[in-house]
C-alpha cells in the first residue's frame, strides 16, 4: 500500500552573520569551572611540594649541624689527606672546632700535646711537654704520660689536664716486655684554643690521670700497699681530698693495667686485682653492687658495669652518668651517637632484643625484635621521634617512642661491621670486614625511607673507619687518611 507524504513549501533566506547553535546554558559553568580548576590544582600540588621540600632542607640542616654529624661525603669516596699515626694524636682524643688533640712522641722521643686540623690535616699548633729521651725512639715505646679533657660533660673541652712523665712501657707481638715507673712527673694544664699553658706543677709518680670539672686525680699504693687517690686543683695544685683505702690493694698498680680515668662524675680506678674502685668527685666511695664481672666506658664519658641477670635472660648493665642516678639496662648499651631531643630520656640498649629506657625513672619503655650487631662504637641516631640502628642483615627505622618498625633497609651480606652515621639527609653505614681482609664500603641511604642512594668503597689497606669530629678517617695501625 501505497504512502502520499504531505509537501509544504519552504522560504530560505540568507544571512550574512550567522548565528551558532545555541549551548545549554546550564553546561557553560560547569566547563569553564572545570577549566579552572586543573591549573589551580597544579599550582597547589606544586605549592605543597616546595613547602614540603623547604621543610625537609631546613629539617637535614638542623640535623647535619648537630654533635656527632658528620660532613657531607663526595659521589665516590676521595682521600683528603694522609698522616703517619706515629706523628699524630690518637684519633679517640678529644675533638674541638674540628681541631683533634692529644700526646705525640716525636723521632727524638721529646713529648708534645698537638693539635690537628681535621679538614686539612695539618698542625694548629703543637706545646713542648718534654726534652728528647732516646729511651722513647725504640720501636713499640710508648711514654706513660696521659692527658684528660677538662670541661662539663657532652661539650667540647676548653681546657686540658696531663700528667707528663718519665716512664714508658714496651710492648711485642707477645705483650708487654719492659716498664719503667716514672721518677718525676708534672701536672701541666693547656688552653686548647691555641695550645697555650695555663698551669704547671710538680706531680706524683703515678702513670694516668682522672680529670673532672675543677679536679685532677692520681692514684698511688702507700708503703702499706693501700691505696691513696688525691684530688689536686689543676690550676693552683692546691690538695682538695685525699681517700685511702681500708684493705692493701692485693695486687701492684702496673701501667699497663691499672687506669685512672675520669668517667661517670667519678674517679674510677680499672685494672686493680679486686675490681674498679669508684669514688665521687667529691672523694667518697661508691659501692659497684654484687656480682659484677666486667665494666667498661663509652665515648659520651660514661661508666658501665655488667653483672649476669638472675632470671637467666641478656646481662644487666648498670650505667652511671654525671649528673644523673644510675640506670640499668638489659643487654649493652647503645649509645646516642647524634640525638635531636626529640624524645627526651631515651636510651637503647640491644642484648636478645632491643629495649628502649626512660633515663629518667629507669623505666623501661618498649621492647622490639631487633639485634644491634656490634661495631667500632654500639651506637644508634634519635632523630624525629625515629631510633636509628644497624642490625643483623638491614638497617631499622624504629618508632622512638613505640619500638614499632617503621622501615628497614637491606644490608650488605657477610661478615661486616655496621657503624651508622649521618650527614643529615643521608644515614651513612660503614661497612667493614670483621676479619680485616677485604674491601670496606660507605652506603648511603635516604634518612627518611630507607631508599637506597649509593655505595662508596673504602680505599683499600684500611681495615677501620670511624668519625672523628665531623669527618671520616681511616687507618691500619700506621698510616691514617681523611675521607670525603
Amino acid at each position: 500500500m501505497s504512502r502520499r507524504d504531505t509537501l509544504a513549501q519552504v522560504e530560505l533566506v540568507e544571512d550574512d552573520e550567522p548565528v551558532p547553535p545555541e549551548r545549554d546554558p546550564a553546561r557553560r559553568p560547569r566547563n569553564r569551572r572545570w577549566l579552572l580548576a586543573v591549573p589551580v590544582v597544579a599550582a597547589l600540588l606544586v605549592g605543597v611540594q616546595l613547602v614540603t621540600d623547604a621543610r625537609d632542607r631546613a629539617a637535614d640542616a638542623r640535623v647535619a649541624a648537630l654533635p656527632g654529624a658528620v660532613d657531607p661525603l663526595g659521589e665516590d669516596l676521595e682521600v683528603r689527606w694522609r698522616a703517619d699515626q706515629a706523628a699524630a694524636p690518637s684519633m679517640f682524643g678529644p675533638v674541638r672546632d674540628q681541631m683533634l688533640h692529644g700526646p705525640v712522641t716525636g723521632p727524638d722521643g721529646a713529648q708534645t700535646y698537638d693539635a690537628v686540623d681535621l679538614r686539612t690535616g695539618e698542625l694548629a699548633w703543637s706545646t713542648p711537654l718534654t726534652g728528647p729521651d732516646g729511651r722513647l725512639v725504640e720501636p713499640r715505646t710508648s711514654p706513660t704520660t696521659t692527658c684528660g679533657p677538662w670541661g662539663d660533660p657532652g661539650t667540647d673541652p676548653e681546657r686540658v689536664v696531663c700528667l707528663v712523665t718519665d716512664g714508658y712501657q714496651r710492648h711485642s707481638a707477645e705483650g708487654l716486655d719492659e716498664s719503667a715507673a716514672p721518677t718525676r712527673s708534672r701536672l701541666v694544664v693547656l688552653d686548647v684554643t691555641d695550645g697555650s699553658v695555663l698551669a704547671d706543677h710538680p706531680g706524683p709518680l703515678a702513670t694516668s690521670v682522672a680529670v673532672l670539672p675543677g679536679l685532677a686525680a692520681t692514684a698511688t699504693l702507700d708503703d702499706d700497699q693501700h691505696l691513696v687517690v688525691v684530688a689536686n686543683d689543676p690550676l693552683t695544685g692546691e690538695e682538695l681530698w685525699r681517700y685511702r683505702g681500708t684493705d692493701p690493694a692485693g695486687g701492684p698498680m702496673e701501667a699497663n693495667v691499672t687506669w685512672t680515668s675520669g668517667v661517670g662524675g667519678m674517679v674510677v680506678l680499672s685494672g686493680l686485682p679486686g675490681g674498679p674502685v669508684m669514688l665521687s668527685a667529691s672523694g667518697e666511695r661508691v659501692e659497684t653492687g654484687p656480682d659484677v664481672r666486667s665494666w667498661g666506658t663509652t665515648s659520651q664519658g660514661w661508666f658501665l658495669t655488667e653483672r649476669p641477670d638472675p632470671d637467666g635472660g641478656a646481662p644487666v648493665q648498670r650505667v652511671y652518668r654525671p649528673g644523673a642516678a644510675p640506670l640499668e639496662v638489659l643487654g649493652r648499651l647503645l649509645e646516642r651517637r647524634v640525638d635531636d631531643g626529640s624524645v627526651p630520656g631515651l636510651e637503647v640498649s640491644t642484648g636478645a632484643r632491643t629495649y628502649g629506657w626512660d633515663g629518667r625513672t629507669g623505666d623501661q619503655l618498649w621492647d622490639a625484635d631487633v639485634v644491634a650487631t656490634p661495631g667500632w662504637h654500639d651506637s644508634v641516631l634519635v632523630l624525629d621521634g625515629t631510633v636509628y640502628l644497624s642490625a643483623t642483615g638491614a638497617v631499622v627505622a624504629l618508632d622512638a617512642r613505640t619500638g614499632e618498625t617503621r622501615w628497614t633497609a637491606p644490608r650488605l651480606e657477610g661478615a661486616y661491621w655496621g657503624d651508622l652515621l649521618t650527614d643529615g639527609p643521608h644515614l651513612l653505614l660503614v661497612e667493614m670486614p670483621q676479619d680485616a681482609v677485604g674491601t670496606g664500603f660507605v652506603t648511603a641511604l635516604d634518612r627518611r625511607t630507607g631508599t637506597f642512594v649509593r655505595r662508596m668503597k673504602v680505599p683499600a689497606g684500611f681495615p677501620a673507619v670511624v668519625a672523628v669530629g665531623r669527618s671520616l678517617v681511616a687507618t691500619n695501625g700506621e698510616r691514617v687518611v681523611s675521607l670525603g
